[in-house]
């Protein structure tokens, strides 16, 4: 094997981790399942990573740093809850990171979003609430890591059909963006408006 095929390997792996973790949390994906998604050999896991729970870690982290740089823009804007309905890895990766006992550790490398978000609320709010801004970013966690997970079961499951789940997306959109306009995100909103939506 040659050096430039075990650093495609590497790749390899982190997607295939990726695509698992948007599917269900760390501790119900093994290190064979990765490799078999990967269609790589299951001991390169340990050669690349040294453990499937480092292998995930990284991929957690390379998720969250292409979730700053690309859907934050670099963390200049929040992340559009309509592209977090229209693509569940958005979320769903940290949301079965964060869920799953056996990861939740609070590294603060992997609060890069959470710091992103802090960072965008204070330069739109600068003289607002730190508790506010807080709690603020924990509802629009909540809201955009629980929609791609919970979103459509929890329409169903209260009765409604799967007919219903534009409207109830469109729903959770709007309780977002009023949310962001509290703290500022959304242009020409109460507490500052330097911020894009």
């Amino acid at each position: 094997m040659t050096v430039t095929r075990r650093g495609a390997a590497r790749g390899d792996l982190l997607d295939a981790a990726l695509r698992l973790l948007a599917d269900r949390p760390p501790s119900a994906i093994s290190g064979r399942e990765i490799a078999e998604e990967a269609g790589v050999n299951y001991g390169l896991v340990h050669y690349h990573f040294g453990s499937k729970d480092h292998l995930l870690d990284m991929a957690w982290r390379q998720h969250l740093e292409w979730l700053v740089d690309t859907e934050m823009k670099g963390g200049t804007r929040p992340v559009s809850v309509r592209a977090t309905a229209e693509d569940r890895t958005l979320w769903a990766v940290a949301g079965h990171m964060a869920l799953d006992p056996l990861q939740a550790n609070g590294d603060g490398d992997r609060r890069q979003v959470l710091n992103a978000y802090r960072d965008l609320v204070e330069a739109s709010d600068p003289d607002g609430d730190p508790v506010h801004h807080w709690t603020t970013i924990a509802a629009l966690f909540a809201l955009e890591l629980g929609w791609p997970i919970f979103g459509p079961a929890n329409v169903t499951a209260i009765g409604l059909s799967s007919a219903h789940l534009p409207m109830a997306r469109s729903r959770v959109e709007a309780l977002v963006a009023t949310l962001e306009s509290s703290v500022g995100l959304r242009s020409g909103e109460p507490a500052g408006g330097k911020g894009d939506s």
